[in-house]
């Protein structure tokens, strides 16, 4: 058996290896290379036995006709690192023999005699691979492809380009520091599936088998909106380093799964929830500050910081697509203006630059981020907390974020508008830290707790839309229109006074996790 330990990225550049032959040598790197065509053939049953064990099995065919036989049993993918078991064996025929395999590398509950009756080709992919064989200076030795070609099942396929890492021997460090290279020369991103399961994808039988849902809780988002948005899920038992390593591989995952659904369909609510998540994972780190290395979870909050201040334009362009979206409650009353809407809408246009997103999405600082976040995942983090449990702390870390908005938001205090813009960030800490840890704690109890607190930040976020509105006006060479600007203040006042009500409201509720 072999554990594979791989990075894969999907490429949007053009001659690919010559570039790598070019950069390996810059960095003064041994290798050799080679090219090879490589036909893949894989297997399932038609009900997926294999698939719903995470389990994938295919016959390869290499340019001298010879056959190898490989299944890659279940293991880890985070943020583009994978990391599972594999077998190899050589074969001469068409079709998988599960007998060449040793009976004890199967989990229990797979039949293999019932699936080795079953099974049937599900798709192909077939690609040229241009190959490195790295000697890196501290002896490690890494495996650099890049492949090209195609996925295929029936009439359906998508295309293969991409670059593979693989760690042959030696220490995993040395695949990031290759990686770091890599970014700095090509336009990339993690490549999160691997080939096999987008070709399952494609051949469109995974998601008619997948099982229907359970009735257990929700997945909760960021600040349990509608949208898609990011599940926390700590255990009670995890100790302080490996609560975080947990949150923050949720973190990763789910950025770069937004990413992937960005580019393949662009639209500023993705955007927007890019934005929530970093700033989600950027709130951990420094939740966890006195547990983490400080010059490296320092530069990690600082990486997330600058991609955050590059995405800041996202606020406006979500307030102007509010005031603007047909359904919304602003539209009747804008839509009077013509010119006004029509100049919203250009405005967001211009803010919203395709090109500039997507440069970002593949740009060295973006990938740096992600690996950094990734090796924050996986180290080993030497902690004198290292048998400290996560209940142990969380409580005070949610009382904290409670003593904070009683501090800064007593409920004795009236509060006008600008207090609540003001403070709207403190409301989003509290609600933040609640992300992390609220799952920890009863469903029902953590729900009516959190509900005015997220009201409040939901009516924070209509004040800035409206104080948006108002000032945008203001800032125009026309007169603002009397009743328009009649009709914001009357909003504002209704606004304020709901505000009020659920801030008192909020300050009676009991803590869920003082119960």
């Amino acid at each position: 058996m072999d554990i594979e330990i791989e990075l894969k990225y999907l490429l949007e550049d053009t001659d690919v290896a010559q570039k790598l032959a070019n950069l390996l040598t810059q960095h003064n790197l041994t290798f050799s290379e080679g090219q090879k065509r490589l036909n893949n053939t894989y297997f399932d049953t038609p009900d997926l036995a294999l698939r719903r064990q995470d389990i994938g099995l295919r016959i390869r065919t290499f340019d001298d006709g010879s056959k190898e036989q490989t299944v890659k049993l279940a293991g880890q993918v985070i943020g583009g690192l994978h990391k599972r078991p594999e077998y190899n064996v050589s074969i001469d025929a068409e079709r998988p023999n599960l007998s060449l395999f040793a009976d004890d590398i199967w989990p229990e509950a797979l039949s293999i005699n019932s699936v080795a009756n079953d099974l049937v080709p599900l798709f192909t992919t077939n690609f040229s691979r241009h190959f490195f064989h790295i000697h890196c200076p501290d002896g490690s030795e890494i495996e650099l492809v890049f492949d090209q070609g195609e996925i295929s099942s029936g009439e359906r396929y998508r295309d293969i380009y991409e670059i593979e890492l693989e760690l042959l021997s030696g220490d995993p460090q040395q695949l990031f520091e290759l990686a770091q290279h890599l970014f700095a020369k090509f336009n990339m991103r993690p490549g999160t599936q691997s080939k096999a399961a987008r070709g399952y994808q494609l051949s469109g039988i995974y998601q008619r088998q997948q099982a229907a849902p359970d009735n257990s809780e929700p997945a909760p988002t960021l600040f349990d909106t509608q949208t898609k948005n990011l599940r926390i899920d700590l255990d009670k038992n995890l100790s302080i380093p490996e609560s975080f390593q947990v949150g923050m591989q949720q973190c990763l995952v789910h950025v770069q799964r937004l990413v992937s659904e960005f580019l393949e369909e662009p639209h500023l609510y993705t955007l927007k929830d890019i934005s929530d998540t970093l700033a989600l994972t950027r709130h951990g780190i420094w939740l966890y500050r006195d547990y983490l290395p400080t010059q490296q979870s320092e530069q990690l909050r600082q990486q997330i910081k600058t991609v955050l201040t590059e995405l800041s334009w996202v606020k406006t362009a979500t307030q102007i697509k509010e005031l603007t979206k047909r359904k919304g409650s602003y539209r009747k009353k804008i839509e009077k203006n013509e010119e006004l809407l029509a100049t919203l809408k250009e405005q967001r246009h211009e803010l919203m630059n395709m090109q500039e997103i997507k440069s970002l999405m593949l740009s060295e600082r973006f990938n740096m981020l992600q690996l950094t976040m990734l090796q924050f995942a996986i180290a080993d983090i030497h902690s004198e907390s290292i048998d400290t449990k996560l209940m142990d702390l969380a409580p005070s870390w949610l009382s904290i974020s409670l003593d904070t908005l009683q501090q800064n938001m007593p409920a004795e205090k009236a509060f006008s508008t600008t207090d609540y813009i003001n403070h709207h960030q403190k409301v989003v800490y509290s609600l933040l830290t609640g992300s992390w840890f609220g799952r920890l704690y009863n469903k029902d109890e953590r729900r009516q707790f959190r509900g005015p607190w997220l009201d409040i930040h939901h009516g924070i976020d209509e004040l800035e839309t409206l104080y948006f509105l108002k000032h945008y006006l203001q800032q125009r060479e026309q007169k603002p229109p009397a009743k328009l600007v009649a009709w914001i203040d009357d909003k504002v006042e209704s606004l304020l006074l709901a505000l009020e009500h659920t801030r008192r409201a909020a300050f009676v509720a009991s803590p869920y996790w003082l119960k």
